[in-house]
């Protein structure tokens, strides 16, 4: 079952842009609420579609096969050779064991929406999930949080030495994978679903080369019979397809610099800040000869960071066209190379991409393309069985809890209370100042050197009562144990390192412990609607 749940979401561009304001929709386009938007958009994006298709479908079909598609994924690729075929896109960094549920939403909220789309618009529409295989941030990559066989937070990780190379270059060891298939092991559950999955997983795991490919046959195998369609950019037809957008970008240069400068200064002056910060002199290119550095331009020339490597414009504009393994798009240039590709109807964005989208395309109108209509992701929360029993034996509301768990939590000790340890305290110490006020000033009639040993005495009596306090505290923990433990349950499962949930576990503890069909229906129950959603498996 879903329901939908408010959230509170910070003020910026994404939460504007959820409202349809014309402040964000002025810098991101038209609102996917407006009547006919992904209409008009189709008929622009395939119109203007520079790719051949033939070409581009045979290259997908023969990776998708290699990564283990089903025939529903065949079916969706053959459709792309519809020269008014669109595709509604999403994408992410490939994690270890895909890594925190968002990037599963991505892939589901775009398997939704293409469907929705090719009824709505009579038209074939494909839902295509772009592997960011040219990415290098191992350090995010290389693991993922699982909860244990005691329901405590675990990090699994992957222990390989990583020198700066995209991680889709990067070689699996067999090391590496047995040893994050034992500790994966020991981990899940003993459940009657763990063993089929962990036989999978192990397969896949050991046929890849790559953490990135394993990656893309565990969302393959996840899509088997949604017929979603991966994409890694690092392939060699890839990179053919890429070098264009590559070649023009060094000729550009200047004329990109103005756009993103006008660009920036715009979203600044609209009370937005820049998600991506752009250091002086830098573009929007990187080397990928070995390790992926971003690229300077300095000196009339082009450059690493440290100068250790060099091109004139000709020369990086020939190893662009000649060698486009060795020539990577930044962040901002990405969603461009993309949609050059791809004739691209929508593009499924969470909160960070939303907001580097409004500098990304400026650059559009420079390649001559259309951009996608965007599309803000569904965001879920899952609540397991023995978690939706908790919040209704303390009467505690959903909402409430994931805006502030912590304060819930002494809520309900305070409700479930039979003395307010608290208040009592609290009315002990007003009493004892007022007490000691009144002492103070009849002792300092006396002798003014009463008074002041009258405010050190009080402070001593404050320590007494605070050891008090902290004793009386745990007589009230200890006797509400089972509460305490129920709530701390639902911290640690609906916020753990109190982050939302779907940004830190990852999907592979609920596959081991519900089993196939509480995906399925996930699947089929996935919201279409941005916003944020409660997940409850019906058993």
């Amino acid at each position: 079952m879903i329901k939908r749940i408010d959230t509170f979401i910070p003020a910026g561009i994404y939460h504007d842009y959820l409202q349809g304001l014309p402040q964000a929709t002025k810098f991101l386009g038209r609102h996917y609420s407006e009547t006919a938007v992904f209409a008009d958009t189709a008929d622009r994006v395939s119109n203007t579609c520079r790719t051949d298709r033939a070409e581009l479908v045979s290259l997908l079909l023969t990776y998708n096969r290699r990564v283990g598609c089903g025939a529903a994924t065949e079916a969706q690729l053959q459709k792309l050779t519809d020269p008014r075929a669109v595709v509604v896109a999403g994408g992410q960094q490939a994690g270890l064991l895909t890594g925190p549920l968002y990037p599963v939403y991505k892939a589901l909220a775009a398997v939704k929406l293409a469907a929705q789309l090719e009824t709505a618009l009579a038209r074939p529409v494909v839902p295509l999930f772009w592997l960011a295989s040219e990415d290098h941030d191992f350090a995010e990559a290389n693991h993922c949080y699982l909860q244990n066989r005691r329901q405590q937070l675990q990090k699994l990780e992957l222990l390989l030495t990583h020198h700066g190379e995209p991680l889709g270059r990067l070689e699996f060891t067999a090391a590496a994978k047995e040893t994050v298939l034992r500790e994966l092991a020991e981990i899940l559950p003993d459940s009657e679903f763990t063993p089929e999955l962990l036989a999978w997983l192990t397969a896949a795991c050991r046929q890849s080369a790559t953490p990135v490919e394993w990656c893309a046959r565990i969302l393959s195998k996840l899509f088997h019979e949604s017929g979603l369609v991966l994409f890694d950019p690092l392939l060699p037809e890839a990179r053919q397809l890429a070098a264009p957008v590559l070649v023009k970008a060094v000729e550009l240069r200047p004329e990109i610099e103005t756009a993103l400068a006008r660009r920036e200064a715009a979203l600044l002056e609209a009370g937005y800040q820049l998600q991506v910060q752009r250091a002086p002199d830098s573009t929007l290119l990187m080397s990928m000869d070995g390790r992926r550095t971003a690229l300077f331009y300095r000196h009339s020339q082009y450059s690493s960071r440290d100068g250790s490597l060099t091109w004139t414009e000709a020369e990086l504009s020939a190893l662009a066209a000649q060698k486009p393994q060795q020539v990577s798009a930044n962040v901002l240039l990405r969603p461009v190379v993309q949609d050059a590709i791809f004739p691209t109807v929508a593009m499924v964005l969470g909160p960070g991409e939303t907001a580097y989208y409004a500098q990304a395309l400026a650059l559009y109108p420079l390649f001559g393309l259309q951009p996608p209509c965007l599309v803000p992701r569904p965001s879920l929360t899952i609540l397991e069985p023995r978690l939706s029993r908790y919040l209704a034996r303390y009467q505690i509301d959903e909402t409430a809890f994931l805006a502030d768990p912590e304060g819930q939590l002494q809520q309900v000790l305070q409700a479930n209370s039979v003395v307010d340890v608290e208040a009592v305290f609290a009315t002990l110490r007003e009493g004892l100042a007022a007490a000691y006020e009144q002492a103070k000033s009849d002792l300092q009639q006396l002798n003014p050197q009463l008074g002041q040993l009258a405010e050190k005495n009080l402070q001593h009596v404050y320590q007494q009562a605070a050891y008090l306090e902290k004793k009386a505290q745990a007589e009230q923990k200890q006797q509400q144990h089972v509460t305490i433990r129920h709530l701390t349950a639902l911290r640690e499962a609906l916020r753990p390192l109190d982050k939302p949930q779907e940004r830190v576990f990852n999907l592979v503890q609920y596959l081991a412990k519900y089993g196939p069909d509480w995906w399925r229906q996930l699947q089929r129950e996935f919201p279409l609607q941005p916003g944020h959603y409660l997940y409850q498996y019906q058993q």
